[in-house]
């Protein structure tokens, strides 16, 4: 995930914020007028952790299996919401890597 997330830092699309004393890396997915939608990157990568190694727009689009406190679910990227900004970060060149 580091190329993916050096590309997203390139593109301004992470931060930090202190939260509980502690910096925690954040992915800014969307900007609007009453505010941001933004993912941690802790549980980015519970959602997307099987495609760690090469995470590439292709396989960062499919389906997905992870685990959620005791249950565990499999669901597209589409389903959980985030193929919309996957489509985003394709079309501005971040998988460029």
């Amino acid at each position: 995930m580091n190329q993916l997330y050096s590309s997203l830092e390139k593109a301004g699309l992470m931060f930090k914020r202190h939260i509980d004393q502690e910096e925690e890396d954040f992915i800014l997915l969307e900007t609007r007028e009453n505010g941001t939608t933004e993912v941690d990157v802790d549980t980015f990568e519970v959602l997307f952790g099987d495609v760690k190694g090469n995470p590439t727009y292709e396989a960062l689009s499919g389906s997905h299996t992870f685990k959620l406190e005791e249950t565990q679910y499999t669901m597209t990227a589409e389903e959980m919401g985030y193929q919309k900004y996957f489509d985003q970060w394709k079309e501005q060149g971040i998988f460029n890597f």
